[in-house]
């Protein structure tokens, strides 16, 4: 969603420089009882990179039922709920995400955003971002070339955190097709730093699933406040990744409002 994503950034210049912030994507993955539970973070360069927004996202499932809604009318949509921090959500469901609430962990456990927007392609394919009605289906399907993007850029919501999830395999994207940003070419393999942007849940196993995720983004450079885009498309798990990925998984994530 190009258009959305020149709106939002207004006047901030694209910058080619050694702080330029995205990298790519990187993915954790980890069973849960019949599901994989998936979180992607954009990598970015420097700790005060900021996200701003992922757009033109091609994310599909290998499983035959999709992307895994719990059950209930607050769960069919990919907006994360925003209520109260008493979330109506289960970590056992998928929703995108412009960071995580507060900027850390709650309980030991982390919160999808509240600053959380979906941009108007979510409504592509009779699956929309959110305010589903009591009657309609659960968006198992993510609507293709559509985002989302962060309500407020200034919010310690969308802030960098360290991807030191030890002991659990981690797969990078590879180089990615950059605007101004001389690292994406490297991708993310050297990223020490992301932002949670995805929260996705498939029926399988860690040895026989598949998603293939394919986005763009937008990050605000912390060191130059310029900003720094690219698209990146990986297959989770990557190939020589199945194995590994029987180590374990990230710890649970779940949404707070």
């Amino acid at each position: 969603m190009k258009t959305l994503a020149i709106a939002i950034l207004g006047t901030s210049s694209i910058v080619a420089s050694a702080d330029a912030g995205f990298m790519g994507f990187v993915a954790f993955a980890k069973q849960s009882g019949s599901s994989v539970i998936v979180d992607v973070f954009t990598a970015v360069s420097n700790s005060s990179d900021k996200f701003l927004n992922v757009y033109n996202a091609n994310i599909t499932a290998s499983s035959a039922g999709g992307f895994f809604q719990a059950a209930g009318f607050a769960n069919k949509t990919w907006k994360p709920d925003a209520a109260s921090f008493n979330s109506t959500r289960s970590s056992i469901d998928s929703f995108m995400t412009a960071g995580t609430y507060s900027g850390g962990a709650y309980g030991g456990e982390y919160y999808a955003s509240t600053n959380t927007n979906g941009d108007p392609n979510q409504t592509g394919g009779g699956c929309p971002w959110g305010n589903a009605s009591p009657s309609s289906a659960a968006c198992t399907t993510f609507p293709a070339g559509s985002g989302w993007y962060t309500g407020d850029p200034t919010s310690i919501d969308n802030n960098a955190e360290l991807l030191n999830f030890l002991g659990y395999t981690r797969i990078d994207s590879g180089a990615t097709a950059a605007s101004g940003n001389t690292l994406g070419s490297v991708g993310s393999a050297g990223a020490q730093y992301g932002i949670w942007c995805s929260h996705m849940v498939i029926a399988g196993t860690l040895t026989n699933f598949r998603i293939d995720y394919s986005a763009s983004a937008s990050i605000k450079d912390g060191m130059t406040g310029g900003t720094s885009q690219g698209i990146s498309t990986f297959i989770i798990p990557a190939p020589g990744a199945i194995a590994l990925l029987g180590i374990g998984g990230i710890a649970v994530r779940r949404r707070r409002g």
